[in-house]
């Protein structure tokens, strides 16, 4: 599928450098102004003028129609960015909507801060434990420093498939499907797509940062996008690794920079970019305790334009973060090799299901491999079954044609948890199948 750009992004004011990122000034904050899709761009404009805006880029839906909407991420001065601290959201938009003419008032849905966090090194329990010779050399969120010899030795000391895909028993399915065809957008770091067992998997991609498709802006620059990957799709050759849906194709979304950072305006837009390009199934390791009602929308207009996003419960050992709190996801917690949930794994009413977490080998930054632990790790699992079912003609999120229903059906109880650590369960592909 040749990617085209007419979605997702486009300049609406450039800062003198001519670079459609925000610099954020001293003093300033960048805010998110969520406006009516048909809004125009003189109303943008008068928003725009109102609040004092230096600055925007437009994020912009553009097909279903009653989901549809148009967010300006613009740079506002101090006097109204402390208008916009957290608190009583109707305060907030009351406060902020008094700035804008009325002829254009009507038009803004909602006003947020635009904040930017490490949604993967925020989730303290991330580790990458890699293998002996290396383990201490890991910290909470790792950029690959094991070296391709030692991985490679260590690739031909165990089998191709990894006992996470072995345990949701992928090669069950794979008879009857691989995930032929099925679009699977990575919301992540970026992809290597060189690694051998991804070399040719990757059909595109977007960078959130510079608002770009060139191939060599979404290559992972830290390598949690690269493993996660690996367990979605890895190629099925007898060597390396195998993924759960080998045959899916692969399309790096990179909203996270080489230190697992990212802005919330950013991470909007690959979910925008994902449902304009007709991504099938989208996977999300990443996650945050701050929650965004532009985040919920972006989500809503995925969904609505048949999208399965599949999102990692977080590591907190706590509450579910988000995006996956928010019910247009399907919310994965961590299980270890005994099918017991990991101690690491958040919990709570939003999760959906609960697939192999600790220890997962998967593929690396440098051409090797990589032991890790986490719900980021358990995400890929369900997001590569949910590439089966899609290959099997099941389309979109909910109703009985579903992905959800299908894979709900396919899902077994872990004996001595909760349902608020498991939800319904682990998935058995071989269940999966029609």
């Amino acid at each position: 599928m040749k990617i085209m750009i007419a979605a997702a992004v486009a300049v609406f004011i450039l800062l003198v450098s001519g670079s459609p990122l925000l610099a954020q000034a001293e003093g300033s904050q960048r805010v998110i102004i969520t406006m009516r899709a048909k809004s125009t761009d003189d109303t943008h404009l008068k928003v725009l003028q109102a609040l004092g805006s230096k600055a925007s880029y437009k994020i912009s839906s553009n097909g279903n129609s009653a989901n549809e909407f148009v967010a300006l991420v613009a740079e506002v001065p101090a006097s109204v960015a402390a208008k916009l601290r957290r608190g009583d959201s109707a305060v907030v938009k009351r406060d902020v909507m008094n700035l804008i003419p009325i002829v254009a008032a009507g038009d803004v849905l909602d006003v947020e801060e635009d904040f930017t966090t490490k949604w993967i090194e925020a989730m303290p329990s991330f580790q990458g434990t890699a293998f002996p010779s290396v383990e201490a050399a890991f910290g909470s969120l790792p950029k690959l420093s094991l070296t391709f010899k030692t991985s490679m030795i260590m690739a031909a000391l165990r089998p191709e498939i990894p006992w996470g895909v072995e345990r949701v028993r992928a090669p069950a399915a794979w008879d009857y499907t691989q995930g032929e065809k099925v679009r699977v957008a990575v919301l992540d770091t970026g992809i290597y797509t060189e690694h051998a067992d991804l070399k040719g998997k990757v059909d595109g991609g977007y960078d959130a940062f510079t608002k770009t498709e060139l191939k060599v802006n979404y290559q992972d620059r830290n390598g949690h996008g690269t493993h996660v990957a690996g367990t979605i799709a890895a190629i099925k050759d007898g060597k390396g690794v195998v993924g759960v849906a080998p045959k899916a194709r692969l399309y790096a979304v990179r909203v996270l920079d080489e230190d697992g950072s990212g802005s919330i305006s950013g991470i909007i837009d690959g979910i925008i970019w994902c449902a304009n390009n007709h991504i099938q199934v989208a996977n999300m390791s990443l996650g945050s305790d701050q929650p965004s009602s532009t985040l919920q929308r972006a989500l809503r207009y995925a969904k609505a334009m048949g999208i399965v996003v599949v999102a990692a419960a977080g590591n907190s050992g706590g509450a579910v973060g988000y995006p996956a709190a928010y019910p247009e996801t399907i919310a994965v917690s961590a299980s270890d090799s005994n099918d017991q949930i990991s101690s690491f794994s958040s919990r709570g009413p939003e999760v959906r299901f609960i697939a192999p977490g600790v220890s997962i080998v998967s593929s690396a930054m440098d051409g090797g491999f990589a032991n890790f632990n986490g719900t980021s790790m358990a995400a890929p699992h369900v997001t590569g079954l949910a590439a089966l079912a899609v290959a099997q003609g099941w389309v979109g999120l909910d109703g009985p044609d579903g992905v959800l229903e299908q894979l709900k059906k396919a899902a077994k109880k872990l004996p001595g948890l909760a349902d608020t650590e498991q939800g319904f369960g682990m998935i058995d592909a071989g269940l999966l199948t029609r």
